[in-house]
């Protein structure tokens, strides 16, 4: 079953602190902006028990020794329920726009890559997918894993500063997911991987849990 967050989050030292980071951003406007005009019941609906899907892994500033960002940037989703998942309607939103096409599917176990250069990593065992134009923000952004319903799974602001590990910000290595069933928008839950250009489809270097 995927995990339950609070969307947008509502735990922190004020009202306006969305996210929870203790301070009042840009990424907070956001979270706002992403329900704006949404209908809120009083009686709030039994929630889906939809796939465990989460992230994984990122890989948002290769480095100039692996070659542009635009040819080896992914995002990668790891299924961790234990059936294949049909993706389709499952979307990525917030710093990039994508959602999954009819039968999108994605084996137990098994991981999906999202790129803008597909070419870079298809035919290597593992589906992958164009997400489109645009890219990942080299300094860090928003990025909100959404079932076919909209709700929010999980989402992640990772950054190139502490307390986000700095390293896969042009080095080399991608930022890989840790704790798999801790909280997907916690530094403390990704580090860098091992090698250079991470491990795109296949189980992270450093995957702990």
């Amino acid at each position: 079953m995927a995990p339950s967050v609070v969307w947008p989050p509502t735990e922190g030292p004020c009202r306006s602190d969305l996210d929870a980071d203790g301070a009042i951003g840009m990424a907070d406007l956001l979270l706002l902006l992403s329900d704006f005009g949404a209908i809120c019941d009083s009686e709030s609906p039994e929630p889906i028990e939809w796939p465990d899907i989460r992230f994984s892994e990122l890989h948002y500033n290769p480095s100039s020794d692996q070659g542009n960002d635009s040819d080896f940037e992914f995002l990668e989703l790891a299924n961790l329920d234990t059936l294949a998942v049909n993706l389709a309607g499952w979307s990525i939103s917030e710093g990039i726009d994508f959602t999954f096409p009819e039968d999108s599917w994605l084996s137990a176990g098994a991981y999906a890559v999202l790129t803008t250069a597909p070419g870079a990593y298809a035919g290597l065992g593992y589906p992958v997918f164009d997400w489109g134009g645009g890219g990942l923000n080299n300094s860090g952004e928003l990025l909100a894993l959404r079932a076919p319903d909209g709700h929010v799974v999980e989402y992640v602001e990772y950054s190139d500063h502490s307390p986000w590990d700095s390293a896969p910000d042009g080095q080399g290595p991608s930022l890989e997911r840790l704790f798999v069933y801790g909280p997907a928008h916690a530094a403390g839950s990704w580090s860098a991987s091992i090698g250079m250009g991470g491990t795109p489809g296949n189980v992270n270097s450093l995957w702990i849990d």
